[in-house]
């Protein structure tokens, strides 16, 4: 079966996906847990008023885009003035970024980038801020948006090459002495 081929306008199914790349945290006090949450970092877009995301399928994640994608997020992460790696996407469907609320929904563009590879990406798409909300408003609105409606979808490093049933042959080993 072929990769989802996305159409040039994007539906309410469809799963939308923040590039999320390791950020440095603060160090605490001892015994201060760590915190696990979405940072507003991730929701801070500094080349301009569009927010980019990534189409991750057509009504579910689609393995197949991920896989096409994930190359793409590592060099992307290797870009940074201070490199950063990938960790995966903070997912949520279209609708819920479209729906109205206490503020009118916003707009969902496919904005497809047609640069050589790894630098391409057929399921790009932006989500325009409005005029009237300031930046951190608009990044703090999508954070509650992803963190309320959506989930994370972690990736596999790329070092990552052992076979997935060694997850759980090591520790019997282990257990064993062996």
């Amino acid at each position: 079966m072929a990769r989802w081929d996305p159409p040039n306008t994007v539906n309410a199914n469809e799963q939308i996906g923040r590039r999320l790349f390791d950020e440095p945290l603060l160090v605490g006090s001892a015994g201060q847990p760590s915190f696990s949450g979405l940072l507003l970092t991730h929701f801070e877009e500094k080349r301009g008023d569009d927010f980019s995301v990534d189409r991750l399928g057509k009504s579910s994640l689609d393995r197949k885009v991920i896989a096409y994608l994930k190359p793409r997020a590592d060099a992307a992460g290797k870009l940074f003035s201070k490199p950063k790696s990938f960790g995966g996407w903070a997912v949520l469907h279209a609708r819920e970024i479209k729906k109205d609320r206490a503020r009118p929904g916003l707009q969902i563009v496919a904005s497809p980038v047609n640069d050589p590879e790894p630098n391409d990406n057929v399921y790009h798409a932006h989500i325009d801020r409005p005029a009237d909300m300031e930046a951190a408003f608009f990044a703090l609105h999508l954070r509650h948006l992803f963190t309320t409606y959506g989930k994370v979808e972690p990736v596999a490093p790329a070092s990552v090459s052992e076979p997935w049933w060694r997850r759980f042959v090591d520790p019997v080993l282990k257990l064993f002495g062996l």
